[in-house]
This record gives structure tokens, sequence and C-alpha cells, in this order.
């Protein structure tokens, strides 16, 4: 390995250039997003010299990409040169997402190097689609009573070890929140009267207060969670207590956003809130907040959860608000939290002011 011995430092200097910039829009990206791309750059480059190959950053070719699909995916193509170099094959191959994700940095950098269209669509390399292809629709569900959580009993045990991680886990469930999300929350800046909110049914009373969110969400997407049932006003009440002052956020004072995210992760691994322990994550508090908004709006409980939708238009307005209220743009990412929707909601008609979208054109997506 005696060729490139200065890869990192090239590798460096095309980062530097270009890592910051989003791969197609006019926009920078988030500091996440540019450590997972040079993580995932320097972990393919560095596993391309245990191969026998030795690129120039700058000369990364189709060769190169091919062997390193083919490596993270156990395809015998790939056996004899391991066995060449003495390198062992994957026990197992990386999951679809994982793939699609290290692909993606590939073709973004091959752009970077000016390679456009180096990097082909995985079904050039593969010949089995389960191996690149990922489903979003919910066969189990992952809300915390399926588990047979006793939720108040969780999160009291939460808030024992750590009270800024136990109110931005109630966040979570109350609120629908993501880990970000309810770490950045401003309890008091972010809750405001509806009627500074163009759309919202004043004619009711649960939707007096809102709360604003943007700080954390994904791709920066403003959105509006009505503080409609007890359980969301008393996760606020908690909220405003904690961090009592107007720009108080909801992250241990002194701790960066890093730091909290982190002690946010120590504190779910401590309770045993993973996957690992329980078969189950704080994420499942979303799900808990979708399935449970479900059969608050329709009567009857989502599929992933064995309901049979009667009235497909109030099912496709729930589905609708569900996301909206998750913060995603699309509405194909019900499936990811309610199980399989598509059959339902091909034959529905948009309600009123949801034209703009359209249920036969549903594909997998998940956060």
């Amino acid at each position: 390995m005696s060729n490139n011995p200065d890869w990192t430092t090239k590798l460096q200097r095309i980062l530097d250039q270009h890592n910051h910039r989003h791969a197609r829009l006019p926009k920078d990206v988030s500091y996440r997003t540019r450590e997972a791309r040079a993580e995932s750059l320097r972990l393919s480059l560095n596993l391309l010299r245990y191969l026998g190959f030795e690129p120039d950053p700058n000369n990364l070719g189709g060769t190169h990409v091919e062997n390193l699909i083919w490596y993270w995916t156990c395809d015998p193509r790939v056996a004899e040169r391991c066995n060449t170099v003495g390198v062992p094959m994957r026990d197992e191959p990386v999951s679809p997402a994982y793939l699609q994700f290290l692909a993606s940095t590939l073709r973004t950098f091959s752009i970077w190097i000016g390679k456009p269209g180096m990097v082909l669509p995985l079904n050039r390399y593969l010949p089995d689609p389960s191996r690149y292809q990922r489903s979003a629709i919910a066969t189990q569900d992952k809300s915390w009573t399926a588990k047979g959580l006793d939720i108040p009993r969780l999160l009291e045990l939460v808030y024992l070890q750590d009270i800024y991680v136990g109110t931005q886990l109630e966040l979570i469930f109350a609120l629908g929140l993501r880990r970000k999300e309810a770490i950045m929350l401003r309890p008091h800046l972010q809750v405001i009267p509806a009627s500074l909110v163009p759309g919202y049914d004043l004619t009711a009373d649960h939707y007096l207060m809102v709360v604003e969110l943007r700080d954390g969400t994904k791709g920066g997407r403003l959105r509006f969670v009505p503080l409609d049932s007890d359980v969301r006003r008393l996760a606020i009440e908690h909220a405003q207590r904690l961090a009592p002052h107007t720009n108080d956020h909801m992250g241990r004072p002194g701790h960066t956003l890093k730091q909290s995210l982190r002690r946010f992760d120590y504190v779910m691994e401590k309770v045993g809130l993973t996957r690992a322990e329980l078969d189950i994550t704080a994420h499942g508090g979303r799900h808990q907040f979708a399935n449970d908004m479900y059969i608050e709006l329709t009567g009857v409980h989502s599929p992933v959860r064995g309901g049979v939708p009667s009235d497909l238009l109030l099912h496709y307005d729930a589905c609708m608000k569900i996301v909206q209220q998750l913060g995603h743009g699309r509405l194909q990412i019900a499936s990811a939290y309610l199980g399989p929707i598509l059959n339902s909601l091909r034959h529905a008609r948009p309600a009123p002011g949801n034209s703009e979208v359209q249920p036969a054109t549903l594909a997998g997506d998940h956060e």
C-alpha cells in the first residue's frame, strides 16, 4: 500500500471545497450530514486499499465503485479478490438503507471530482432487488404500548435518571417530536396563539394555542402542533417549568446540542429503551403519537394495529394530518408509522385543500 500515501490529505481538500454544499440544491447541508459524508468516504477509500486498490481520490473509477458495492452486499463476484488479498468477506450484507446512503455519498463525490454518472443505479450492480430496496411500510406496531410498556412508568424512570431527558422524552411522546426537535424546543417562545397561524379553525377551543416548530426539524420545515389535549398541554407545562425563561431551550444549560444528543442516547441505554434491550427505541414515541392520533381521528385502529378503514376519505384526511404533525412533506411516510395505506388510499379522493397530493404515487420513504 505504498501508492498514494497522502490520499487522506487529498480527500480532505476535496471535502473542504465541496462537503458543505447540498448535492442538488443551492444550499448548505447540516454538520451532521457533512460528518456522515466524510466518514463514509474515508471508509470507502480505506476499504479499497484493503481490497488491493490504491486510488487517488480524484481518480476514483467505476471499477472501484463496483467492487465496493459487491463487497458491501457479499456478492460472490468479489470473493476471488478478497481471497487474493487476504480480506475476509462480510458475514452478512449491509442493510438496504445503509447501502443506499453509501451509494448516494459516492454519487455525490463523483460530481465533486468531475465524474457525474460514474455511480450507476444499484440495480445495475445487483441482480437481487432485496439487497438494495428498502420497504418503509410498517409490518409491526413500533409504538411503546405494542411492547407492553407502561408509558407513565417509563417516563418516571427516565425522569429519575435525568429530568431534562425525561422532559424531552415526554415531548416526543406527547407532541410527536424528533429527539433533536425536543432538545431544541424553546417552550415559551414557540408556544403561540393559533390566531397567528393561517388556516387554523379558531371555532374549536382546543386550537387556542399551538407549538411552532422549525429548529431541529427535517430540512428546516415549519410546522404547527396544536395543544389540543391534556397530555400535550401538560408536557408543555413541564417543559416551561424546567426552562423558565423566554429563550430557554430543553437542553441542559451549559451543554452543546451535540452533548445533549449524546446525553439523551446515554439515558435511553441506561433505562433499556433500546432495540437491543426492549426491541423499542425513543423513536417509538413518534409511532405511539401517530397511531394514537389515528384512532382519535378515525375511531378505528390503524392498519398496522389490525384496523380496517371503513371511511376512506376520513382515513385519507387522518393520514394527511398525521404526517403534517410529524413534520413530513409526503403522504407516503404515513405507511412507515401506520402500516400499509396504499391500497385503501389508491381509491380515495383528496380532501378539499389537499388536491396536490396524489395517493396513487405512494412509494417508500422513511425518516
